[in-house]
């Protein structure tokens, strides 16, 4: 399990942001990783450290110079530190297009966070994130990239990851076995603004993740869940699919998720849902403030009564409207009011 100070990442942001900064080398002001690429024109690496965290970005580099450029800004680590805490790589130079192995190579220094950002890559070749200063990696995110296709082995040699986050990105195909290799430590899954229609099948469907507890996949353009979806997270806690266009959820999606405490499905183009997509054990053992599920299109029939009864029973923690009644909150609504 990772310690404390790498898993507080908006705590990091924040004390970048707007703390002192003490630059070991030449500085810039460093930016929320979340904000516009920072238009720089430094072609080298430099060093901040906060206490004993120590960050390290290298903007417009050349893939061939790196590892050098790297390894030089460790030296002036103190003596006993050789690992970095937070590595950004912003618009990296690469040859043709390929992210190939070995673009960090080394053995003098371990990354423990590493943010690849706007870097023109057409694809990540097998093994790239494959050596010794992956060996400890705990959180990988990239960012405002094209590329064509996350093989099987894109993520080879990543056994300590915890966190995978992949953020605006246009991506024509994903295996359905690209997760295999970081499946046993995995935790955290973080796909959003995809410029593709994202198929959650192949990221969680398919391979076994154990420990995968919290899953973020919104503003995707998804239109359908169903069973096959996120067979394979039989643990996860934290289920975010709101922000899609998603019309029809099939049965049993939730059905084996039985730590699940928070799930949002707001915010969608939901008109109805049927039970089955819990199941009758699931549904009597959903927890307290687990669902949100407002801003859809509700049609709130007899069909749908069920649902209203969660939200009698404050199983929906958020204020769904019925589309189908001028918008008029659940409880103000008769949902069998036609058929008697």
């Amino acid at each position: 399990m990772a310690s404390p100070r790498y898993q507080s990442l908006t705590r990091v942001i924040f004390l970048i942001c707007f703390s002192v900064i003490f630059p070991i080398s030449q500085s810039y002001t460093v930016q929320n990783y979340y904000e516009k690429p920072i238009n720089i024109k430094s072609t080298k690496c430099d060093t901040y450290a906060i206490d004993l965290y120590y960050i390290v970005k290298c903007i417009n580099v050349n893939a061939n110079f790196l590892s050098t450029m790297i390894e030089e800004e460790v030296e002036t680590f103190p003596n006993d530190k050789r690992s970095i805490d937070y590595l950004l790589v912003q618009n990296l130079s690469v040859e043709n297009g390929r992210l190939s192995q070995g673009w960090i190579n080394t053995t003098n220094y371990r990354i423990l966070e590493l943010h690849v950002i706007d870097t023109k890559i057409e694809s990540i070749e097998n093994n790239a994130f494959k050596g010794f200063a992956f060996e400890e990696l705990i959180l990988l995110l990239i960012q405002n990239m094209k590329i064509d296709t996350l093989e099987e082995g894109t993520f080879e040699g990543l056994l300590s990851l915890s966190q995978l986050k992949i953020f605006n990105c246009e991506i024509n195909h994903i295996n359905e076995n690209v997760l295999r290799a970081v499946a046993p430590n995995l935790q955290t899954l973080s796909l959003a603004n995809m410029i593709l229609p994202l198929n959650p099948t192949n990221l969680t469907g398919t391979v076994p993740l154990p420990k995968l507890n919290h899953v973020y996949m919104s503003f995707n353009e998804m239109t359908s869940l169903d069973a096959g979806s996120f067979s394979q997270i039989e643990n996860v806690e934290l289920l975010y699919v709101y922000l899609n266009q998603i019309k029809h959820v099939g049965c049993g999606t939730f059905e084996k998720m039985k730590s699940l405490t928070l799930l949002w499905l707001q915010r969608n183009l939901l008109t109805t849902l049927d039970p089955c997509v819990f199941g009758d054990e699931a549904i009597n053992n959903l927890r307290k403030d687990v669902l949100t599920i407002g801003k859809n299109e509700w049609n709130c029939n007899c069909d749908l009564a069920w649902l209203k009864q969660l939200k009698i029973e404050n199983k929906i923690q958020d204020n769904p409207t019925c589309a189908s009644h001028s918008n008029l909150p659940f409880e103000k609504v008769n949902f069998c009011e036609e058929e008697s």
